[in-house]
């Protein structure tokens, strides 16, 4: 029910309301209340510009309505999250150094990024 041309812009902006943290300077407004009329206000004017009405259905009922809104964004708690973002980035460069670097003490960057596209990749695109 989505047209693939718009998938990305819509995923892209998920992704920036999802971000946006009143201690974040940024082009949103300072408050966690403010932040959500901002990001729904901006979803629902992409979604009736570009005559997409059951994209803005679904997302309003699973992303940006109140109760659905306060499981993902940021904006609502007083701090910003950073311990399980470093966390996944930390079990990320982990699991690339054991699996895929253990016998090369200073790669190349050509054989790094071979790595990650070659060997690591593949299995993100598999979950």
């Amino acid at each position: 029910f989505c047209p693939a041309a718009y998938r990305e812009p819509i995923l892209t902006m998920i992704e920036h309301h999802y971000c946006t943290h009143p201690l974040l300077p940024g082009s949103s407004h300072p408050s966690p209340d403010g932040i959500k009329r901002w990001a729904v206000s901006q979803m629902y004017k992409f979604c009736v510009e570009h005559d997409l009405r059951e994209v803005w259905a679904y997302l309003w009922e699973n992303w940006y309505r109140s109760s659905r809104w306060e499981l993902w964004a940021r904006s609502v708690h007083p701090e910003i999250p950073i311990l399980k973002t470093t966390m996944i980035l930390e079990s990320h460069w982990r699991r690339i150094k054991h699996d895929f670097l253990h016998h090369f003490h200073m790669p190349r960057c050509d054989l790094l990024a071979w790595i990650l596209i070659v060997k690591l990749a593949p299995t993100y695109y598999r979950k």
